[in-house]
């Protein structure tokens, strides 16, 4: 049993993409309004594409959710690690979208 059985890839990048939206979210500077709505809107995409509609928005929310939780996790526990973490979260999404051909 491989590592892409016990968690599908587009679920990573999903994740990915919600944690990189939220992160930009935290840093609350009108820079980063662009980012959070391409990050939540692939994320989305890559849900639906993935799913399908039935299912897709519901994992979508509830990626989400998993991402806010762990961002404030990190906020609470490593703040200054935040800053960081963003950007090498939304190559970590773009990578596993294109591994998982769903572009």
């Amino acid at each position: 049993m491989s590592m892409a059985d016990l968690i599908p890839l587009p679920f990573l990048a999903t994740l990915a993409l919600t944690y990189s939206a939220w992160v930009a979210l935290s840093l609350a500077m009108d820079r980063h309004y662009a980012d959070i709505t391409l990050a939540l809107t692939a994320a989305f995409a890559v849900c639906v594409r993935d799913s399908g509609w039935g299912i897709g928005p519901v994992a979508w929310l509830g990626t989400m959710t998993v991402a806010a939780l762990l961002l404030v996790l990190q906020l609470c526990y490593a703040p200054k690690s935040v800053p960081r973490t963003g950007k090498p979260a939304l190559w970590l999404a773009l990578l596993l979208t294109l591994a998982t051909g769903l572009v």
